[in-house]
């Protein structure tokens, strides 16, 4: 008997210590990420099972507790303070809850310029000095070939310090896009924040009820209940740690890239700035042009020699078959002609020869008529 009211004396100490956070700790439960309906439906069915007790002596505890102490019990939540009034008092109060807000700031910027390596040397150096860290770099491209070269960084700073780092960003470099933004995870962090502490008294009174424990399955009950806790604990513990990493180390995502000219700023010019400055990016490209060709030119001169000297053999070649044919073709002309001239002679002459031929008989029949 000396046990079992030891034990339900225990209970009772327990469900009046977590009377105050038992309101919190069921919906940090519910709306904390990482939750799951499985796991709440797990605890509720474990609560159900070995914390009935409980629940039946909070009960009849209650209705035994004087109205004095009814009042003085803590609720699920703080009464709103009433107003005094003063401004100063509003202002104060609203400027401390400001201050407690729990805010991610992300950046994103892309900068250019002239001198890549000595603007890498200067984030470098800042980022030790304000004590950050590089979360990853990336650099690409090469000096020597004549490649232009761009880092893709991840900076992690000090929240209170990343406006004079960006300071010293746009201050250094030509910036040609940014953005911010924030998130506010108030709510979520301190809801997981109460479900911490909540799960803390619930396995610091596990293990009291365990050490005082008297049954195996009391035993093996207690036991498994309190594993869940610690799992659910530093399950919300680790997802704390991040969220105090990402609201203490703001995060900025820069794209350095390096060029010969910066570009320019969109600003509102005037037509004749508007047209002085097309013209000096027009000399530039052209300038720009003429510089890799003669680039390109210098580089490839070898292989455009020995192209031109395969060019000229098979031009001397080609006039060399050229001529050849056109010496036949001469030849076979004049053979030609020649030979119809001779036909043509030939033909002549014994045209000539047949009317002499003629003549002469004729001749010789008037001698013989005479």
């Amino acid at each position: 008997m000396k046990k079992k009211m030891c034990v339900v004396l225990l209970v009772v100490f327990m469900i009046l210590s977590l009377t105050g956070c038992g309101a919190a700790g069921s919906k940090s439960a519910a709306d904390a990420p990482g939750a799951s309906k499985g796991d709440g439906a797990t605890s509720a069915g474990q609560d159900s099972g070995f914390f009935d007790m409980k629940e039946e002596i909070a009960e009849d505890d209650a209705a035994d507790m004087p109205a004095d102490d009814a009042a003085d019990a803590p609720a699920g939540e703080p009464e709103a303070p009433e107003p005094n009034g003063e401004s100063g008092e509003a202002d104060a109060s609203e400027n401390t809850s400001k201050s407690n807000e729990k805010i991610i700031y992300t950046y994103n910027y892309s900068v250019e310029t002239k001198t890549f390596d000595d603007f890498m040397k200067s984030v470098e150096k800042r980022v030790n000095e304000y004590g950050g860290y590089m979360e990853s770099s990336e650099v690409q491209g090469n000096e020597e070939m004549n490649i232009r070269r761009y880092a893709n960084l991840v900076i992690r700073i000090p929240a209170e310090k990343m406006p004079d780092f960006l300071h010293m960003v746009e201050g250094s470099a030509n910036v040609t896009y940014s953005t911010s933004s924030s998130e506010n995870v108030t709510l979520t962090y301190v809801d997981m924040k109460s479900h911490v502490e909540a799960l803390k008294v619930e396995q610091q009174s596990l293990m009291d009820m365990l050490a005082h424990a008297d049954t195996v399955e009391a035993i093996i009950t207690i036991q498994s209940r309190l594993t869940d806790v610690r799992y659910e604990l530093e399950s919300y513990e680790s997802q704390l740690r991040v969220y105090d990493n990402r609201i203490n180390y703001s995060t900025l995502y820069l794209d350095i890239n390096e060029v010969d000219r910066e570009s320019s700023v969109a600003t509102k010019l005037t037509y004749g700035e508007e047209i002085s400055r097309g013209l000096s990016n027009t000399m530039y490209g052209m300038g720009q042009g003429l510089r890799d060709f003669s680039i390109w030119f210098i580089v490839n001169l070898p292989i455009l020699l020995i192209l031109a000297l395969v060019i000229v053999v098979i031009v001397l070649i080609v006039r060399a078959i050229a001529k050849r044919s056109a010496r036949k073709n001469a030849e076979y002309i004049a053979a030609r002609d020649a030979s119809r001239l001779n036909w043509s002679l030939g033909a002549g002459k014994k045209e000539k020869e047949e009317k002499k031929e003629e003549k002469e008989d004729k001749k010789e029949e008037k001698e013989d008529d005479k």
